[in-house]
């Protein structure tokens, strides 16, 4: 791991100071559509946007998410992205793997299969992480998760994609950014989210890699940069420590950091149930999952 030349001569020793976004509480469509059509619109946190979605009522890990099983299917194969816990889709250890949806929530989500593996601290599991898998047409989603008209506020009025997110804490998905606006909006657990202008690109070591070029290759989450991770949990334990040949490297990163959440719109958003975050198209934004979360993305432009 190392960073690119232009990280070079940063204040090592700095801290992040990431401010948070506006939040707009009741937004109408047209509210979202004068916002995004602003010169520089930037990252908006809505609190109440989707309080109305049966969802956050209805979809419960008590009950095994039996609406969401029976909306995707038991035994319907979905694509996972398996890995350490706490690292992102650019590590070498990264997999994607098939398997049933039942499945994955059994083993990966609510810890019904026991592991062959056990430690002091639990089972030990690589993170399983189903992200941006296309919501299926299903009555159940359709009426848990409706379709709203504040999706369709872009410049061409079109809804890309609606997708749908499940995770375990220490879930990461390194910076990158979208061809995209997108909302995502939180149904269970936490998420939090660090959101960067487009300015921003030059202090995060962009991979140079296709297909990955929209990512940097900082390879931990901010907050295990500096020292806020979510503690481990039983079946998900704390990521491997990185060796100290990277010491120097994560300093840089560190510094790269600390100057990107200071330029203009940096934030970070912390999701609970029923919030959702607007990201505007081409803004860098990671998102770490603190808790096991299950949430809703839609892509529109």
């Amino acid at each position: 791991m190392k960073p690119s030349r232009s990280l070079a001569g940063l204040q090592p020793f700095a801290s992040a100071s990431f401010a948070r976004p506006t939040s707009l509480p009741h937004p109408t469509p047209a509210q979202i559509r004068s916002h995004l059509a602003t010169s520089s619109p930037t990252a908006l946190h809505l609190p109440d946007l989707v309080s109305a979605w049966p969802a956050l009522r209805s979809w419960t890990l008590e009950d095994g998410l039996a609406p969401l099983r029976e909306a995707v299917g038991e035994d319907m194969g979905v694509d996972i992205e398996m890995g350490p816990r706490g690292r992102g889709y650019l590590d070498e250890r990264y997999r994607r793997v098939t398997m049933g949806f039942g499945l994955f929530l059994d083993a990966f989500i609510l810890n019904r299969i026991p592991s062959t593996t056990d430690t002091a601290t639990g089972p030990t599991l690589p993170t399983a992480y189903l992200a941006q898998s296309d919501l299926p047409p299903h009555p159940i989603f359709d009426r848990d998760t409706p379709s709203l008209p504040h999706f369709s506020c872009g410049p061409r009025g079109e809804v890309y994609r609606r997708t749908l997110w499940v995770g375990p804490g220490g879930s990461f998905t390194p910076f990158h950014r979208d061809p995209y606006i997108g909302i995502y909006s939180q149904i269970i657990g936490t998420k939090t989210f660090h959101i960067l202008p487009p300015e921003a690109e030059r202090l995060l070591d962009i991979n140079p890699r296709p297909p990955h070029t929209n990512t940097s290759q900082i390879p931990i989450s901010v907050s295990a940069l500096f020292g806020s991770a979510s503690p481990p949990t039983a079946g998900h334990p704390a990521p491997p420590p990185e060796p100290e040949s990277n010491a120097e490297t994560l300093s840089q990163y560190r510094a790269a950091l600390a100057e990107a959440s200071k330029l203009p719109g940096a934030c970070e958003a912390r999701l609970g149930p029923g919030e959702s975050l607007l990201v505007p198209e081409g803004w860098w934004h990671s998102a770490e999952g603190i808790e096991t979360g299950v949430g809703i993305n839609a892509w529109f432009r």
